[in-house]
């Protein structure tokens, strides 16, 4: 049980995809400077952090082109790929995206063995990648290849720390992992062998929103999660601010905001925040009907405890109404139970009104 629990810690510390790294290449196998090759990967990790997937992945292959030896045009396009799925709560582009982590290792790899040793960038390029294997496996495949994946990252951005203490891009991951292991085992924490690490995972969180190049915005996104889980929810709603000025046009921050205002039981901000999500979600005309299950659960429990119980026996209708299939009915199986008994006494109150 408590292997599962630290495997859990460690995939929910890279639910956030870390998404680039320093250039690691050769100056002369590539077509561009490293200025040029660095301001672009900004550009396309901009696009991909407003959900512009598609873009962002014609950077990428750019990026692969100019500079054909280097692990930075594949990782990249893994990352986006990574996030694109998780936005669409789809495996549909598993192929594409193990073609890209594979094909990043083995130009790192291939970088190392030429030259014999190992620097910072190649151990933190390396993480990143196993990293993404991680966060595959955890959701779309099993738990035992993800642990491995996963540890093997932990491992690597230690190592990347260990060769350039500057690389605070690193900080996100290790950060992550370190407050999750102790949220996910606070139950065991109070022993002597067994220390709480949340306030050290969210030291390294602040480093890197504060330091880090490729992971600023990311950062800001796990901040406001490790708040949420603690009830610190003035300061989450102050990260997930940060986050919608960083990445306006991104899912992420109204996430973060729906679901701290509901904690919060602020009622009206939490439907406002979760109908211009399901706005959103509609506008990328992909029928996401798991996250559109998502956005009706909130609204249909927010207009329950504010009392308009109208407004709520229409979110539980049109969400027990979607024609989602059957995967993701059986992966929203709690949420649309749940929305059946709200269903049911809402129809008796409404009955006697």
């Amino acid at each position: 049980m408590r292997t599962l629990i630290l495997a859990t810690a460690l995939f929910l510390a890279l639910t956030f995809p870390v998404h680039g790294t320093c250039a690691v290449s050769d100056a002369s196998t590539s077509n561009a400077t490293p200025e040029a090759i660095r301001k672009r990967a900004l550009e396309g990790l901009a696009l991909s952090l407003n959900d512009r997937f598609r873009t962002a992945d014609s950077i990428f292959v750019e990026l692969g082109e100019l500079a054909p030896m280097s692990p930075l045009g594949p990782l990249f396009a893994a990352g986006n790929i990574q996030a694109e799925m998780i936005d669409m709560e789809s495996d549909a582009l598993r192929d594409r995206l193990l073609k890209h982590i594979d094909l990043a290792r083995s130009r790192v790899e291939a970088s190392i063995s030429l030259r014999g040793t190992i620097i910072a960038e190649e151990e933190f390029v390396l993480g990143v990648i196993s990293g993404y294997r991680a966060v595959y496996e955890s959701r779309w495949g099993g738990w035992f290849a993800a642990l491995k994946s996963g540890l093997r990252a932990k491992k690597h951005f230690e190592s990347a720390l260990r060769l350039d203490s500057t690389l605070c891009d690193a900080y996100l991951g290790l950060g992550s992992y370190h407050y999750w292991k102790s949220a996910k085992t606070d139950w065991v924490n109070w022993l002597p062998v067994v220390s709480d690490e949340r306030n050290k995972g969210i030291d390294m969180l602040s480093r890197a929103a504060d330091c880090g190049i490729f992971t600023q915005v990311a950062s800001h996104a796990a901040l406001a999660s490790a708040y949420i889980n603690d009830g610190r929810f003035s300061e989450a709603l102050a990260h997930a601010d940060t986050l919608g000025q960083l990445a306006p046009h991104g899912k992420s921050h109204l996430w973060l905001k729906g679901k701290a205002h509901y904690a919060l039981y602020e009622w009206d901000s939490t439907v406002a925040v979760f109908e211009e999500l399901e706005s959103q979600i509609r506008e990328d005309g992909q029928g996401n009907y798991f996250n559109l299950i998502e956005c009706a659960y909130y609204r249909a429990q927010s207009h329950w405890g504010a009392g308009r119980y109208q407004q709520a026996r229409d979110d539980c209708g049109r969400a027990l109404t979607y024609p989602a299939p059957d995967d993701i009915k059986e992966r929203q199986r709690n949420r649309l139970n749940e929305l059946r008994a709200l269903q049911r006494k809402l129809v008796r109150l409404l009955s006697k009104s």
